[in-house]
């Protein structure tokens, strides 16, 4: 033997250790648990880009409320559902 020491690389950026169990360390905090983090917050902005949209859509249908072409019960009806839509917002975000 030459006395070398073997190395492990890091398959994610090619950092080297001594020992396995320091590049399994390595691995866990520096790279999987950020892939997670990095998951969980791309399902965060799809919920966020979600309520965006339905906040524009009852914007919308607040417009078409007072629209001098519709009938009293066509406003009614508008109203009607721009309120569940306000409720089912304020259901989602109690319960996230």
């Amino acid at each position: 033997m030459t006395g070398e020491k073997k190395v492990y690389k890091c398959k994610y950026c090619g950092a080297e250790f001594d020992k396995p169990l320091l590049l399994a360390h390595h691995v866990r905090a520096k790279h999987k648990r950020a892939k997670k983090r990095e998951k969980k917050g791309v399902e965060v902005e799809k919920r966020t880009d979600q309520m965006n949209k339905a906040v524009e859509a009852i914007g919308i249908l607040k417009g078409l409320q007072v629209s001098p072409s519709l009938s009293a019960e066509e406003k009614k009806i508008l109203g009607d559902v721009s309120k569940r839509i306000e409720d089912v917002l304020l259901y989602l975000q109690k319960v996230t």
